[in-house]
């Protein structure tokens, strides 16, 4: 979809909002609140522009919520007022309402795409390998190719297999974790996650190119694995009156995959795998820490031992990270003697480096 043709997707979701407002405003005088806020959710559901109407909604019934940390009801309709009034306002206030702009574009674009065909599809498919700063995410765009009705009933997650991660992340936060919303937490115990009915979501409608959201599943784990995914989608076809399935990636291709190491610095608990093998790898790497750090080696030497350099260059951070070490991993309860006594040769060879 071009520029043009994506800028008249959203001149068309403004004027539908123009007329679910007054519909909204012209009933205030004589109806409850619990009412209006009905009408304005169901109104903002209705705007026959993929995803904007979907978001809007979700946001408004949202703010009526105990849990809810964003705007409030008023300040909702507030800006929804003033998205109103032009198509340069309308996108700001969708920006201001937390709306990814440019990944709403794309999107557009996208379903514009898939407007013909028979069933629901996902499309523009991703996989985020975030470990262990955030969550892994998959996130895909749900559409409806087909001329009827679509019910999207529940998300399945499937663990295919798993292998143990041994090898640990020493690295340490950088910045602040983000905020984590829809998500599963993988064990390699279950072999199925239902993630609606996890999360509490109702099923999702879905009508020919007027019903597509975005789908973003954020993934932990309580076990330090690499695990082999694949997304079942079970939804009701109305038009054939018969429940179907969509897999993803397809039952001939390979699944998705997906590592969690245990990662200390970043408060990763986990009930560890193959303990034994996960302490010998981090004994072997802190002991190369160690060396290098009394032989003040240069960079490259880092690599191979897996931390970064900023990690241990400056003090202020290479102090936290030393801390990490002595707190997360040397008094870990499977921590071997020698661990121990790592951390304090490498707390003796921080403070040379200081005085030297």
């Amino acid at each position: 979809m071009s520029t043009d043709q994506t800028a008249v997707q959203l001149s068309r979701a403004r004027m539908a909002l123009q007329r679910v407002l007054q519909r909204v405003k012209d009933a205030a005088p004589t109806s409850a609140r619990e009412t209006l806020v009905e009408a304005l959710c169901e109104g903002l559901r209705s705007i026959p522009v993929p995803l904007v109407g979907s978001f809007l909604a979700r946001l408004a019934e949202d703010s009526l919520k105990p849990e809810n940390k964003g705007p409030d009801l008023e300040s909702v309709v507030r800006i929804l007022e003033e998205m109103q009034e032009s198509d340069g306002k309308f996108l700001g206030g969708l920006q201001r309402l937390g709306a990814d702009v440019d990944e709403l574009q794309r999107d557009l674009a996208v379903i514009r795409g898939t407007q013909v065909g028979v069933e629901l599809r996902l499309a523009r498919a991703t996989i985020e390998p975030r470990w262990p700063a955030l969550d892994n995410r998959i996130a895909a765009l749900l559409v409806n190719r087909g001329g009827g009705l679509v019910v999207l009933e529940e998300v399945h997650l499937d663990v295919e297999s798993w292998t143990p991660l041994t090898r640990v992340d020493l690295s340490v936060p950088a910045a602040p974790l983000a905020i984590i919303r829809l998500k599963a937490t993988l064990d390699t115990d279950t072999p199925t996650y239902p993630l609606f009915a996890l999360n509490n979501e109702d099923p999702h409608q879905f009508l020919q190119g007027l019903g597509a959201e975005r789908l973003e599943i954020d993934l932990d784990s309580r076990r330090n694995a690499r695990y082999r995914l694949r997304l079942r989608l079970a939804y009701y076809d109305e038009r054939a009156d018969r429940l179907r399935e969509l897999m993803w990636p397809d039952p001939g291709d390979q699944p998705i995959e997906l590592d969690f190491a245990w990662a200390p610095g970043w408060g990763r608990d986990m009930n560890l795998l193959e303990a034994r093998a996960v302490f010998a790898d981090v004994e072997a790497r802190l002991t190369m820490l160690a060396e290098w750090m009394e032989r003040d080696g240069d960079a490259s030497g880092l690599a191979a031992i897996g931390i970064p350099e900023y990690q241990v260059r400056s003090d202020f951070i290479r102090d936290g990270f030393l801390r990490m070490i002595e707190t997360r991993i040397a008094s870990h309860p499977q921590a071997s003697p020698t661990l121990r006594t790592l951390a304090r040769r490498l707390v003796t060879a921080a403070e040379k480096q200081r005085s030297a």
